[in-house]
């Protein structure tokens, strides 16, 4: 049983590697997405740096990703626990792509459909903090609170060991990625800026401080 949790998460972590946000940059737009825009390998940076409709096709490959491994995992009768754990590691492979050198997205996307398959309630739960940041255009904070969301009620709604210890994970991954920022990207008076307001930026608004692009774009 120990081996199948081995094989079945590494295969997970490699989907979760495939770089579609890098390739189309690459392919459509001749670009390297980490050294451009804000760096980050996700839907944003290819709508902004390739085009929407690229964007677009991006986000529903990197769902796919999670969605799909999830869905042949489930078929095939894999435990919860082994759900679980193939859920974090395409959502590890997402933001920390063994093909890119361990870098990668926000892992946003990837991060939604595992909870939706996984802890459904507690997933609306965090759509509809979602949408109260796209009302009042505070996307990115209010992306990290709907990320806390998860952990919380799963605690509140007793879920099974295996989705708390996925919601607990999977939310600590998805600030760890933030925290890490977009170290390849130039920003003009990076060297004024101190540690601390570096943190507070990456955490809070999850962009590089001084960066010029607005916090929609992360």
């Amino acid at each position: 049983m120990e081996m199948e949790y081995v094989l079945s998460t590494a295969v997970a972590y490699i989907i979760g590697s495939i770089p579609f946000a890098y390739l189309a940059g690459k392919v459509k737009g001749g670009k390297n997405l980490l050294r451009v825009g804000t760096g980050n390998l996700g839907t944003h940076n290819v709508f902004h740096e390739v085009g929407k409709p690229v964007g677009v096709l991006v986000f529903f490959l990197d769902c796919a990703k999670a969605g799909l491994t999830l869905l042949v995992y489930w078929l095939m009768g894999v435990s919860l626990w082994g759900l679980s754990l193939a859920a974090l590691a395409v959502l590890a492979g997402h933001n920390w792509s063994v093909f890119t050198r361990f870098k990668g997205g926000r892992g946003i996307a990837v991060f939604l459909v595992g909870s939706g398959i996984l802890l459904p309630v507690e997933t609306l739960v965090m759509l509809a903090v979602f949408a109260f940041g796209v009302f009042t255009k505070t996307v990115a904070l209010s992306c990290g609170i709907a990320v806390l969301v998860l952990p919380l009620f799963s605690l509140v709604l007793a879920e099974p060991a295996p989705l708390v210890f996925f919601a607990f994970c999977a939310a600590a991954m998805v600030f760890i990625r933030r925290l890490q920022g977009s170290p390849d990207i130039q920003v003009a008076g990076r060297e004024k800026i101190s540690m601390r307001d570096v943190v507070l930026y990456r955490l809070i608004l999850d962009r590089e401080a001084s960066h010029p692009w607005s916090e929609r774009h992360r």
